[in-house]
């Protein structure tokens, strides 16, 4: 869902973010959902993943779309990680 989109190029970027973010949670990860939002302090970025039964939203707030998506780069593999970590705890009960 996109929220923000003043632009033809915004609309654009997005796609490649999208591209990106689920490319960076490699395989047996799902990008669920992204959407992006404008906030008084500039873009706000909310990707929805799963990761086997669980799930997540790692969140990015940037002054462009350019730092948000950045911001969200961390966060989504600090997620990955987490996830995935969980999965293996859980599977292994």
């Amino acid at each position: 869902m996109i929220h923000v989109h003043s632009s033809e190029a915004d609309v654009r970027y997005l796609a490649e973010i999208r591209a990106d973010c689920a490319n960076l949670l490699g395989a047996e990860a799902e990008l669920l959902d992204l959407q992006c939002d404008a906030t008084d302090a500039g873009v706000k970025l909310v990707a929805r993943i799963r990761i086997g039964d669980a799930e997540a939203e790692s969140t990015s707030v940037g002054e462009s779309m350019l730092a948000a998506h950045s911001a969200l780069r961390a966060q989504i593999l600090l997620d990955r990680i987490r996830l995935g970590f969980s999965a293996i705890v859980q599977s292994s009960r």
